[in-house]
């Protein structure tokens, strides 16, 4: 007869460490300095910042500090899936190849989402969390929200960090 008594009770150890890391404080895990952008910031040097950090997004900040908003690259791309000839799948030089003649419009289009402000594709009202909420309780957040990241914010509502799922599923790890 096979014994599982062992494997049983090396799951059920793993099932407890997991339980203590989830009860730990999003405050051990955050990243505390976040990359933010600013509600008036163009989106070029929004993509060209979440490029060169190689993060997703963002938290918006206004002129107080507070957090009014989170822009990603699921917003950038929402904005270039309103142009007509908009396609992941071809370079810019395929674009060139195949829209000779509508060339002026993709210039237009690119000229448009160049200057387009954060604030007109930002996720507004974010849900945000403080330093003391549960690990756990970020991710159940994350998991019913669907968002991937939560800005940490104080008891004046200013910005002190940002707990992304990665951050969540590291700390599963940490020993």
């Amino acid at each position: 007869m096979l014994n599982t008594t062992n494997a049983i009770d090396k799951e059920s150890a793993g099932n407890k460490e997991c339980d203590v890391e989830m009860k730990k404080k999003v405050e051990e895990i955050m990243t505390r300095k976040v990359i933010t952008a600013k509600e008036n910031d163009s989106l070029l040097d929004v993509a060209i910042v979440l490029k060169e950090n190689r993060i997703a997004g963002v938290p918006v900040i206004n002129e107080r500090e507070e957090v009014v908003g989170v822009v990603s690259e699921a917003d950038i791309l929402k904005l270039l899936e309103n142009f007509h000839w908009y396609t992941p799948i071809f370079s810019a030089h395929d674009l060139i190849h195949i829209f000779g003649e509508d060339l002026h419009d993709i210039q237009r289009d690119l000229e448009k989402a160049r200057n387009t402000k954060v604030k007109d594709v930002m996720s507004k009202d974010p849900k945000t969390i403080t330093p003391d909420t549960l690990i756990d309780d970020a991710a159940q957040i994350m998991h019913s929200t669907g968002f991937n990241r939560l800005p940490v914010v104080d008891e004046n509502g200013k910005l002190v960090g940002i707990v992304a799922r990665a951050d969540i599923i590291a700390s599963l790890y940490e020993t």
